[in-house]
């Protein structure tokens, strides 16, 4: 899943993301978006209810994308 935050929340957020059991890894990144977590869930449900429930409420949270791997 890719971020775009507020700026100066960077920091504050991806501490929140770390502390989430699902979250394998959470980095800053430098480009279009501010930062990348990838989650690993046992169902799309999962996925579904912590993107639209907690990570898109996060306050400073601007904007998400959530891609799937292929392999």
């Amino acid at each position: 899943m890719l971020l775009t935050v507020e700026p100066m929340m960077e920091r504050k957020i991806i501490e929140r993301l770390r502390e989430y059991p699902r979250a394998h890894e959470a980095h800053f990144i430098y480009g279009p978006y501010d930062i990348y977590i990838i989650i690993q869930a046992n169902s799309t449900e999962e996925i579904r209810r912590m993107v639209l429930d907690e990570i898109r409420n996060m306050p400073g949270v601007r904007s998400t994308m959530t891609c799937f791997l292929a392999e």
